[in-house]
């Protein structure tokens, strides 16, 4: 804007008032002019006052013409630079809000692309418009060759229940939201995953349906985390219902053995070999008992701390005794492996219960091989697990060369009383047994089998510190 000081412009009614001023000045000079001419002077000095007036009226007026003119300039030169300041703030304030809007759209784009949960985006004919990362990671095609392409294009089976949703939304401009798919998903090997799909319209700030998205959200770890759940709900379930009949059997089982004894005294007692029938099945009903106690964690322990090589070896000569020749036992132990703080005799019960499994897994024989090492559990690999908690643990690893085992069988190989082995061979107790002692330590057992590729079993103790007792 031009100086306060400077006059850029004059209006009309500025102008009409200089040249009135103007002509009342050449008036009074004039008047003055005459009056000062003596009496009598004559008429040549009136006309040359005349002249002189009317040399300066027109040198007023030129001057003025002059002045409005540079007037008239100065002010055409300021409106020119008023509107070109104005244009460049304009200017700069589009670009300013231009860059913004960049700045907005490449951070929705990146949100978009990168967002953990698959989108995709149709239009009115069903047909892709636009998909992120995580939607073409469940396809197997690129984000790119999706545009133009139907859902059948891509996948029958997964348009045969999703297409008709889109037509629902297109219909009653309604979200449809959490309808859960188990799909097959090309781009991670055709490998099946529960997903929960939500629909919703993409509407225009004129209320025009433009399009349906959609968003993605796999599951699969969720529910696999809820089985476990589930799982360790139905074990603990059985626990106390087996640990409860095991108690009151086992009291009943005290009295038969009880009155066993007193009668094997007395003289006129003739059936000594039903007797010792009757206590010998005791026994074993007893030893029952006490597995369905070790399962269900009722069972008393005497934890202390205890190196797991030392166990390991202590148990080595006993399982290489129980073998056949043809099973190959072999031991590898890791001399960092931590202390752990259990009851050694029930540790190793574990492993000889383990062994028995493995060794009736491989009835042509194999190698069994019994491994310990010291690993530390970080909270993103206890992701799938919800038995196993972060932190230092001794793990025990019973490994065999047999058949293994398919998934069904891996998901119920805890269980009271659940074999595969043919009857009346074995009680279904042993790795039941397995499982509680580990609970009651502390600890989590995983297994790893498949059809075939043998099996095994690792079990997690936690390590002691260094401040334990």
């Amino acid at each position: 804007m031009p100086s306060a000081s400077v006059v850029s412009r004059w209006s009309p009614g500025t102008r009409r008032a200089i040249w009135l001023a103007s002509a009342v000045l050449l008036v009074i000079v004039a008047t003055a002019a005459l009056l000062a001419l003596p009496r009598g002077a004559g008429f040549a000095p009136i006309l040359l006052t005349a002249a002189v007036v009317a040399a300066l009226g027109v040198g007023m007026t030129s001057l003025w013409q002059r002045l409005s003119g540079r007037v008239a300039l100065e002010g055409a030169i300021a409106d020119l630079n008023d509107a070109m300041a104005e244009a460049r703030a304009s200017r700069v304030r589009a670009e300013a809000e231009a860059e913004q809007k960049a700045k907005l759209a490449a951070l929705l784009d990146a949100a978009l692309t990168n967002a953990p949960v698959g989108f995709a985006f149709f239009d009115r004919e069903l047909r892709f418009l636009r998909v992120n990362e995580t939607f073409a990671s469940l396809t197997g095609v690129a984000p790119l060759d999706h545009v133009g392409q139907s859902l059948a294009d891509l996948g029958p089976a997964v348009a045969r229940h999703v297409e008709p949703r889109l037509r629902e939304v297109f219909t009653t401009k309604q979200p449809i939201v959490n309808v859960e798919y188990d799909v097959e998903t090309p781009g991670m090997g055709a490998e099946v995953r529960n997903a929960l799909w939500s629909f919703y319209p993409i509407v225009t700030r004129a209320g025009e349906l433009f399009g349906v998205g959609v968003a993605v959200t796999d599951v699969t770890e969720l529910k696999e985390l809820e089985d476990q759940l589930l799982q360790a709900q139905k074990m603990e379930a059985i626990g106390r219902l087996a640990g409860g009949v095991a108690h009151d059997f086992n009291n009943l089982l005290t009295v038969i053995s009880s009155y066993a004894e007193l009668i094997q005294y007395d003289p006129s007692m003739r059936n000594r070999e039903e007797l010792s029938e009757i206590r010998g099945a005791t026994a074993r009903a007893a030893n029952l008992t006490r597995q369905l106690l070790a399962f269900s964690r009722r069972q008393a322990m005497e934890p202390r701390i205890v190196n797991p090589n030392d166990v390991v070896r202590g148990v080595e000569p006993m399982v290489s005794r129980l073998f056949d020749t043809n099973i190959q036992v072999h031991t590898s132990l890791a001399p960092e492996t931590p202390l752990i703080r259990v009851d050694p005799g029930q540790i190793e019960q574990v492993l000889m219960n383990l062994a028995i499994n493995a060794a009736d897994a491989m009835p042509e024989g194999g190698r069994l091989t019994i491994e310990t090492r010291g690993v530390s559990v970080h909270e993103a690999q206890t992701k799938g697990d919800v038995t196993l908690l972060p932190g230092r643990y001794a793990v025990i690893r019973v490994r065999d060369t047999g058949h293994g085992m398919d998934a069904n069988t891996v998901a119920r190989i805890f269980e009271p009383f659940f074999t595969t082995k043919e009857p009346g061979r074995g009680t279904g107790l042993g790795l039941s047994t397995v499982y509680g002692i580990v609970t009651q330590s502390n600890g989590t057992v995983r297994v790893e089998s498949a059809p075939g590729e043998g099996s095994c079993f690792s079990v997690y103790l936690p390590a002691v510190g260094d401040d334990s007792d």
